[in-house]
């Protein structure tokens, strides 16, 4: 009878390893997708401005949970797949119609960044923080294989860019590198200098900051310095670049416009407290917020103030930007709806744990993930 026990619960045990960690495999069948949400922002130059109006009442549509805890990054989306990342080191696939999980891939160690989704690719970068290493891994998830992998030397804490052939991304030693999709370098440069800001990229031209408070500014296509430029503080979030204007913030509360091909500073704006977010610009206006729970509308154009609403929260994630109104998250446990004209919530949503991706609009979703990876898809009520 002993051993019967104890073969029973030796078996109970391995049932709840195998089907309690899951299986690391993604094998999806994505349509062609001509319009995806392939990387943050979108777009290289980092786009978190949607030309579309919306209501500020939002139904649940679905809801569904991740490993670990997520970073101020977002989710990714390739034709009716919703991917995203999380800091237990896992890339997790649900579908976009009902959350359902389609698939996953895990690893040890911590992704700091929102996966790049390609036709039939997702690029992920994996930091080691024991030996400073990273893990850069291109998975097929047409036929669920693994198609490179490579260790390289520092951390990637920041967010990658995916090009129409390959990727960018930064190393925490402030290494800058681009590759092609089958894992071939096509050039390294170093920069030497420990960055935690991410990459955009415009007209040719990829834009950076850095913990020593320059600005740099690299060739896509020889990876040579353009410019390197002093500006002061510990550089963060991403540069959004609009025409041919690079907006940045840093560690010291300071906003800048900056000249995208000189890095000259057109304006700057002092909000007095530490910024870690991205600038969220549209086409009058950028949507700026810090630590201390300030959001401002600035005029893009002259930096002015167009108004600044002080919150009970603290503003990490980087917002939304639609027509009419600012979709923003809080370490406070909240989803403010905002009205853009005048820096008022509409509506204020209590979440369960304290906000962390930025949120992301797709085909008339709301995609927003908070403490304890609880990721959420919304619908707006009309």
């Amino acid at each position: 009878m002993g051993l019967l026990i104890k073969n029973i619960l030796i078996i109970g045990f391995m049932i709840i390893f195998i089907f309690g960690c899951g299986k690391s495999l993604i094998k999806i069948t994505a349509k062609l997708d001509s319009d995806p949400y392939p990387m943050f922002g979108r777009t290289s130059a980092r786009n978190f401005y949607v030309p579309v109006t919306v209501s500020d009442s939002l139904l649940l549509y679905w809801e569904n949970d991740v490993h670990g805890s997520f970073t101020n990054s977002s989710v990714t989306i390739y034709d009716e797949y919703v991917f995203t990342s999380d800091l237990g080191g896992r890339i997790y696939v649900f579908d976009i119609n009902d959350g359902s999980k389609v698939g996953m891939l895990k690893s040890k160690d911590a992704i700091y960044s929102a996966p790049l989704i390609f036709k039939s690719v997702v690029v992920y970068a994996v930091a080691e923080e024991k030996y400073n290493l990273t893990e850069i891994i291109i998975y097929n998830f047409k036929t669920g294989k693994e198609v490179f992998y490579e260790e390289i030397y520092s951390r990637v804490l920041s967010e990658m860019i995916a090009l129409e052939d390959g990727i960018i991304f930064l190393t925490e030693s402030g290494r800058i590198n681009r590759y092609d999709l089958s894992g071939k370098s096509i050039w390294q440069t170093e920069t030497d200098a420990a960055t935690r800001c991410s990459p955009s990229l415009k007209n040719g031209i990829i834009i950076f900051g850095n913990d020593d408070g320059e600005v740099i500014t690299v060739d896509l296509e020889d990876g040579e310095i353009i410019n390197r430029k002093s500006v002061g503080g510990i550089f963060t979030g991403t540069p959004t670049i609009d025409d041919s204007i690079a907006y940045m913030s840093n560690n010291n509360g300071m906003i800048y416009a900056l000249d995208l091909k000189s890095i000259e500073i057109i304006w700057q704006h002092d909000t007095h407290a530490r910024i870690l977010m991205s600038p969220a610009v549209d086409d009058k206006n950028v949507i700026i917020g810090n630590l201390s729970g300030s959001l401002f509308s600035l005029n893009k154009f002259n930096g002015k103030p167009n108004w600044k609403q002080q919150y009970k929260g603290v503003f990490q994630a980087t917002p939304l930007l639609t027509n009419y109104r600012i979709i923003i998250p809080d370490l406070f446990r909240s989803l403010y709806i905002i009205d853009k004209s005048t820096g008022i919530p509409n509506k204020i949503y209590l979440l369960e744990g304290r906000a962390k991706l930025s949120p992301v609009y797709f085909d008339g979703i709301l995609f927003i993930g908070f403490d304890r990876g609880i990721l959420r898809a919304y619908e707006f009520v009309y």
